[in-house]
């Protein structure tokens, strides 16, 4: 890496959720990453490199590149600075996503990346001592590996030490979706550390038993869970007196790579399948509209975008012409999910889907509620388009009409912004069922509430009449 000096730029700054590994620190400053390494970390670092099976997985990009940098580089204070024998700096990746963000194609990529670095690894006599997929994230479209220093020597007779991890993280929320239809983003929020064995027995019942890998790693593990729990039993010990065997791991772990690869999720039926077959606009209104989209775009010379309610991504694709990286998301799963598949096979890098409900969106979390910080933190937009989406915001969600605005206000400084009126069929099927004392749900109180933070540089009215587009930005 070719970079300017990291000195000039002021100190580094912890990363909140980098502490759970006391062999090593990560420090950000101005998008860069470095990370510090204990002398045995470091040590295993060297190893790496030398592996056949390193060098490979960089060329193919399932691995972040990492460079070795001389510690008076890293503008740390000395007490800081002294606590580590080594320091990295790692390629960053555009934007950092969770797993409880992803959809399931989503992670069951990341699953099989996880378990075909772990069978490369061991083959090299290395070894990965997590498995999480915090240690993952999405770049061009495809999983990549950012942990570097989870690398390190087998010891003879070691089990993998990862696997109850890699079930709770990765397994049996595939599994819940795939077998029993229940959503895992839930799930994985509502404990950072994943669906634990107990739990997952439970939620899997005697017929599923019958499904592959469900007796074997859900029902046994909770039962060998229950036997040694509270013992001082050292199963370390006796399985390296039993001869356990790094062939023993490996297959395993090809065994598992098997039943992740077969897991399969087709959705339900949801609003916005068919939306580009059967949305309710006339095919010049419809053209009109990416049109606007497009040269709002083209013009606001944002860099990152994001397109919330994406729909199926008809959108994010249209300002994916333009901006460096767009976030396309929406709390439809199957939607956002058929997006990835799509982008993933057409290569299309700069495209980056999440399954997001913005009226109850990622919040900080975990240790000190700074371990998972929320998106707009991670990846706050220049533009944010909101198409179609505010009608469900106000009437579904009852987020008040004023708060929304300021919301997009608060985190980007620009915004194209479509109202759909209430002689409108969508507002119409919404307000059915509904007593409407939504008041504030009205083209002069949209208008009243962007000119608070915005100036309008564009606007237009679709042919129907029933549909208004506004290009904002900040005053």
């Amino acid at each position: 890496m070719s970079r300017p000096e990291l000195s000039q730029a002021g100190p580094c700054a912890v990363d909140s959720g980098s502490f759970r590994d006391r062999d090593g620190r990560v420090y950000r400053l101005d998008g860069r990453i470095v990370r510090g390494l204990s002398a045995g970390a470091l040590a295993d670092f060297e190893n790496l490199r030398s592996k056949k099976f390193y060098v490979r997985c960089l060329e193919q990009g399932q691995l972040v590149g990492s460079e070795p940098l001389a510690p008076e580089r890293v503008p740390l204070l000395p007490q800081e600075r002294d606590r580590w024998a080594g320091f990295l700096e790692h390629e960053a990746v555009p934007v950092v996503t969770y797993p409880y963000e992803w959809t399931f194609g989503m992670l069951r990529d990341a699953a099989l990346l996880q378990l075909d670095l772990v069978e490369a690894a061991i083959l090299e006599n290395m070894t990965l001592k997590d498995a999480t997929p915090y240690n993952i994230q999405f770049r061009n479209g495809r999983p990549v590996f950012i942990d570097i220093p989870s690398f390190e020597t087998l010891q003879a007779g070691a089990p993998w030490a990862g696997y109850r991890q890699f079930c709770e993280l990765f397994l049996f929320p595939l599994m819940l979706q795939a077998y029993k239809g229940i959503p895992f983003q839930p799930l994985l929020r509502g404990r950072i550390d994943g669906i634990g064995v107990q739990a997952a027995a439970r939620l899997f019942g005697l017929r599923d038993r019958l499904r592959p890998g469900v007796l074997s790693h859900v029902w046994l593990q909770a039962k060998l869970d229950r036997r040694f729990s509270g013992t001082r039993q050292d199963v370390r010990t006796d399985l390296r007196a039993a001869g356990f065997n790094k062939e023993l791991i490996l297959a395993n772990v090809r065994k598992l790579r098997r039943l992740v690869a077969k897991l399969a999720w087709e959705g339900d039926d949801s609003e916005w399948g068919a939306y580009e077959a059967f949305h309710n606009y006339s095919e010049t209104d419809h053209l009109l509209k990416e049109a606007f989209v497009d040269e709002c775009v083209a013009a606001s010379d944002a860099g990152l975008v994001w397109d919330i309610g994406c729909n199926t991504g008809q959108f994010s694709r249209i300002a994916a012409r333009h901006a460096r990286q767009v976030l396309a998301m929406d709390l439809d799963h199957f939607a956002v999910e058929r997006l990835y598949r799509a982008i993933r096979e057409e290569g299309q890098g700069n495209i980056l889907t999440l399954v997001q409900n913005v009226a109850d969106p990622s919040p900080n979390w975990g240790w000190r509620n700074c371990e998972r910080s929320d998106l707009g933190t991670r990846a706050r937009p220049d533009l944010i388009l909101c198409l179609a989406l505010i009608h469900h915001v106000v009437i579904s969600a009852n987020i008040p009409l004023d708060e929304f605005v300021d919301w997009l206000a608060s985190l980007a400084d620009q915004l194209v912004i479509e109202f759909v009126s209430r002689a409108d069929d969508k507002v119409k099927i919404l307000l059915r069922n509904k007593q409407d004392k939504y008041s504030d749900y009205s083209l002069e109180r949209l208008e009243a509430a962007l000119g608070r933070h915005f100036v309008v540089r564009r606007q237009q009215t679709l042919q129907s009449g029933n549909r208004h587009l506004y290009w904002c930005a900040r005053t």
